[in-house]
């Protein structure tokens, strides 16, 4: 009898070992990269027409792309900007969420009329940066830039795609 139970204690030992399956661990989610795509150039125009400064854009216009916009990217370059192009007026307001670096906004009208800058955005702020009139276009930059490159409102932009 002692045999007995004996085996079916380690019968039962050996089920509760083998039998439970330890779950793995549940993957860590990496995040997205992304790249800087350098697709065309854009210049800001001074008032009495000359060219202030110019910088390497990423355009972007698909629903997708303009949700993301510069979220996940740890940094861009000082001559890089990501432009967005929108097919009609409306006012499109912007946030940083997700975004890792502060920024730059330019509201730019249909005349490519730079009307309104926010300043040194801040990153992961949900607060809704809202456009006073309706606009066709955002240029966002690193923080700073406006102000370091004298870009002000009623500049105008210039801007053409590589391809």
């Amino acid at each position: 009898m002692n045999r007995y139970l004996v085996s079916i204690v380690l019968l039962i030992a050996l089920s509760l070992v083998y039998g439970c399956k330890q779950e793995a661990p549940a993957p860590v989610a990496e995040k997205p990269k992304y790249e800087f795509r350098h697709d065309g150039s854009l210049d800001i125009i001074s008032k009495d027409g000359k060219i202030k400064c110019s910088f390497r854009i990423e355009i972007v216009e698909r629903e997708d792309e303009v949700m993301r916009g510069l979220k996940y990217r740890e940094s861009i370059e000082p001559d890089q900007g990501m432009l967005f192009v929108f097919g009609k007026a409306d006012l499109y307001d912007f946030w940083m969420q997700d975004t890792y670096i502060p920024l730059d906004m330019l509201f730019i009208d249909v005349e490519e009329t730079i009307f309104q800058i926010h300043e040194n955005a801040q990153p992961f702020s949900e607060e809704r940066i809202s456009p006073t009139q309706a606009n066709n276009f955002v240029l966002e930059l690193n923080a700073g830039t406006a102000k370091k490159m004298n870009i002000q409102t009623g500049d105008k932009i210039s801007w053409k795609r590589l391809q």
